[in-house]
């Protein structure tokens, strides 16, 4: 939600919208969030199909004319 602006949200409002706090969940749904977002954490990126060096591109100073 949007901490500038001040929604005072009813019960109803609330699970009109789908919208739950953290007051919401049981200790059994938090454990389970907190799992999976352990797992997100622990998860490394795919390696990359090609394993060929890349260099960055370079400009090259050109000798034949003077500075």
């Amino acid at each position: 939600m949007n901490p500038i602006i001040n929604q005072n949200w009813t019960p109803e409002e609330r699970a009109r919208y789908g919208i739950r706090s953290i007051d919401d969940f049981t200790n059994e749904e938090l454990d389970l969030l907190q799992a999976k977002l352990v797992g997100w954490m622990l998860q490394s990126a795919p390696h990359p199909k090609n394993q060929r060096h890349r260099t960055s591109f370079v400009m090259k100073r050109r000798t034949d004319v003077p500075a």
